[in-house]
């Protein structure tokens, strides 16, 4: 299984300290900090002052040295503002590697535009791309945001990957009566806290600190980053006052929110009812407004109201026919209880790496809002804004995850479904017909289910014929045709089917003499990235739970013979199963290769890893076998 994503990377939404003379300096840097550092922290002070619970203000002095190109996205730097969020002042410094300033960039030089589809008030981007003509590069940023609303604090970043840090600070100054929380995550690096006059100030100090390796695939960053989270007890946006000591508080806000917003006309609940007046249960109700959803309602990345909270009215998306997350989960909402269905919304973290959440730590981390509707036995759980997903089904952004599901008495934590290797299927049937010059007509077909079926949708389905070949090709590195023509299932189809015919003028790998040697199959069946480590420390995270199975028929003409065939295989783990088994059909001239591949958990523990990359070793070492055929 493949997974395409994108990386969008900002600074946090920054005021000068003491500098030392030798920061600006990449030959000052100590060669303990050198080791495994793409980005050094020469120097860094940030300071978070909290007013009350409707004003803050961040303010952050941070030299940096860009040790090579594998840090080059840290000289992307950007800031998103929002009536709620505001950018006071910025300014950008950069130096060479002796330390001699090259330029200075203020904020009136930096690129601004507005964000929302101009929906979102006060929505900007402020950003500027640093252009490193060599490296080491060091870069000084001094900037300033002011917070109306302390509903979300910034983290304070202590350890990471491939990043040292000389020196760095974090203060946090708060009244006392108000108060913050804070939690430290993968650190038991606690503050120094004193008190002046009326208010509390907490300090962390860092020096010295080293870079180190992180291996490839170890999931969500939450699992190993070394940080403090910081989350207000009470707070406020706008005219919503707010208590986030306890998750119920903070489903009760979310609630006061919603509560101006849901709801349809009467005229709206009679069309509404009339719609599902013959189905015979309410999953049959729900299934048929989650269709007219689909197909009616267009998702928009737009944010109104109060820092994006507070949805759309669901009358506006009924009329407007498009909406964000919130809102279209707020309209189905809506239109489920016009028909006497009871559905309640989530608040959740939506991303292949989940965010932890802590039944003792409330926070607001999260991003995405879906809807479920509880039943006695099976929750219904239903993603908004796809138009892809079938009825009753999330994908793997946010299953297998802690949720917060808002109730009328208000917030209450609940975990969504794991995944299941099962709902991920990719079954692939291939004849291959031989000619007597060792050339081949091939048909498959393809049938897909999960994540697979939603890469398909979303980045094949509607691309031009030449555009599919090549995603084809290029996706399911496929053996390069000299001819191909590809057809796919005409709608929305679970599972999804495609097609292709391709014709070869050689389909054989190579020959000795007499002897042809052919591939088993004509694309890998695993390619997953499982480097080999001495020891290796952190778990390991598959994009998702799958498996494939394949089914490959060669049919060779008269005088061709059998000469060698692979043995078959079976591995079986706790977390991973392969078996491949290989007939010949002498009258016929067929050799039928059957695979099944079966990824049965997304998470491999360390102490497995070992066992992991024998896995790969003895499933590759299978597919580099040859079949071989002599050719009389």
């Amino acid at each position: 299984m493949k997974k395409i994503q994108g990386l969008l990377v900002f600074l946090p939404i920054a005021v000068c300290s003491n500098a030392q003379l030798n920061i600006y300096s990449a030959f000052t840097i100590q060669d303990s900090l050198k080791k495994e550092a793409d980005i050094v922290i020469r120097e860094e002070y940030i300071r978070l002052s909290i007013k009350d619970k409707n004003t803050a203000k961040y303010e952050v002095h941070k030299v940096f040295t860009v040790m090579n190109e594998q840090a080059k996205d840290a000289l992307y730097i950007g800031w998103m503002s929002d009536k709620f969020n505001m950018l006071d002042d910025a300014e950008i410094k950069i130096f060479d590697a002796m330390g001699n300033k090259k330029n200075t960039i203020t904020k009136k030089e930096m690129n601004v535009y507005n964000y929302g589809e101009g929906l979102v008030p006060d929505g900007k981007v402020t950003s500027f791309h640093i252009n490193a003509p060599a490296y080491p590069i060091t870069v000084e940023i001094n900037y300033t945001t002011k917070f109306k609303g302390i509903f979300n604090l910034p983290s304070y970043r202590l350890a990471s990957p491939w990043r040292s840090v000389q020196h760095s600070v974090f203060e946090i100054e708060v009244p006392v009566e108000l108060g913050i929380r804070y939690k430290l995550m993968n650190t038991d690096h606690e503050p120094q806290i004193k008190q002046d006059g009326n208010k509390d100030i907490y300090r962390w100090e860092l020096q010295n600190i080293k870079a180190y390796k992180l291996e490839k695939h170890c999931g969500p960053p939450d699992s190993y980053l070394s940080q403090v989270l910081v989350a207000p007890n009470k707070f406020q946006l706008d005219e919503y006052e707010g208590d986030m000591t306890s998750w119920k508080n903070y489903g009760i806000w979310i609630n006061d929110l919603y509560a101006k917003v849901s709801g349809v006309t009467e005229e709206k609940k009679q069309f509404y009812r009339d719609m599902v007046k013959n189905a015979a249960t309410d999953k049959e109700k729900a299934a048929i407004l989650y269709n007219y959803l689909q197909n009616n309602m267009r998702y928009v990345s737009i944010q109104l109201g109060i820092g994006g909270w507070r949805p759309f009215p669901a009358s506006f998306v009924d009329d407007k026919k498009y909406g964000d997350c919130k809102a279209l989960s707020n309209y189905l909402k809506s239109t489920l209880e016009a028909v006497g269905i009871r559905s309640n919304l989530l608040i959740i973290y939506r991303d292949y790496e989940a965010k932890m959440v802590d039944e003792k730590f409330p926070i607001n981390d999260f991003n995405h809002v879906i809807l479920c509707i509880p039943q006695v036995r099976d929750t219904i759980w239903l993603e908004c804004t796809s138009t892809t997903l079938p009825f009753a089904t999330l994908d793997e952004t946010t299953l297998n995850r802690k949720a917060v599901m808002i109730t009328n008495e208000g917030g209450v934590l609940v975990n969504t479904p794991p995944g299941n290797y099962k709902t991920n299927t990719q079954t692939v049937s291939t004849v291959i017909e031989v000619s007597e010059e060792g050339g081949a007509k091939v048909k498959t077909g393809y049938s897909v289910s999960g994540e697979e079926r939603e890469q398909l949708l979303n980045r094949y389905h509607d691309l031009k014929d030449d555009e599919k070949r090549k995603f084809f090709i290029t996706h399911q590195e496929w053996k390069q045709p000299d001819n191909f023509d590809i057809s796919n299932s005409k709608g929305k189809a679970n599972p999804y089917q495609l097609s292709a015919t391709m014709d070869y003028e050689k389909i054989y790998s190579f020959n000795a003499g007499s002897k042809l040697f052919f591939e088993p199959r004509l694309y890998p069946l695993f390619d997953e990235e499982i480097p080999e480590y001495e020891k290796r420390i952190r778990d390991y995270y598959f994009t998702c739970p799958y498996q494939l199975i394949d089914t490959t028929v060669y049919k060779f003409p008269a005088g061709f013979s059998l000469e060698n065939i692979p043995k078959n295989k079976s591995v079986e783990l706790p977390f991973a199963h392969y078996t491949s088994n290989y007939s010949w059909d002498v009258t016929a001239g067929t050799l039928t290769a059957i695979t099944l591949l079966q990824i049965k958990e997304r998470i491999v523990k360390a102490s497995d890893y070992a066992k992991l990359l024998d896995f790969k070793k003895q499933v590759m070492a299978d597919m580099n076998e040859k079949i071989v055929i002599k050719k009389q």
